[in-house]
């Protein structure tokens, strides 16, 4: 082969790889919008009754799944609906849509039936201290401010908040008061 064959070849495989590289990352890109942009429609349920206790911080809310309890001190501002798991969303056990000012806008906590997992292209991640001393972990994608997720990993891998649509002051306030979170085993 001469030398300028070799020349040509290397400059196609070079364009071969690029153009690879290129593709999987538009698939992954693809992948993350497509989940950013996830809304699923809730039909024909209403909130189920919930037991709270108002007091001067905010109402304290408590829901036991599959012998997990959860505690949550929620702002007297915010509002919260328990949806119910049907047909079309069965990712997960339990869901609770916390939400300001705009319905729209809400954070949802999710008791998903498997580990709560994420994708890795774009994302930083920055841990943070509960009220009660343990750890959890919040998600921001391709150098977003507002969170995307809030995952408590250390505690119970099925357990996380997603973020859709809050930002600014409301994504902020929604951390702090996610911070009282309390999630513990019951044993029988």
């Amino acid at each position: 082969m001469n030398k300028n064959k070799k020349i040509i070849i290397g400059i196609l495989i070079v364009l071969i790889i690029i153009i690879g590289i290129v593709v999987t990352y538009k698939v992954i890109e693809n992948s993350i919008t497509d989940r950013a942009n996830f809304n699923f429609t809730v039909e024909n349920i209403s909130p189920s009754p919930v037991e709270t206790v108002n007091n001067q911080e905010g109402k304290n809310y408590n829901k036991e799944i599959d012998n997990i309890k959860l505690e949550l001190n929620i702002p007297n501002e915010w509002n919260y609906e328990e949806i119910s798991q049907n047909e079309e969303n069965n990712f997960y056990k339990y869901a609770l849509k916390l939400y300001k000012n705009n319905e729209n806008q809400y954070a949802m906590l999710y008791f998903y039936n498997n580990p709560f997992g994420v994708c890795g292209t774009g994302r930083t991640s920055k841990n943070i201290s509960l009220n009660n001393g343990k750890e959890a972990t919040i998600g921001y994608y391709d150098g977003n401010k507002n969170w995307s997720d809030i995952s408590f990993y250390n505690i119970n891998k099925n357990i996380a908040v997603m973020n859709y649509g809050l930002i600014n002051e409301d994504a902020d306030e929604a951390i702090q008061f996610i911070k009282t979170i309390n999630i513990t085993e019951n044993n029988i």
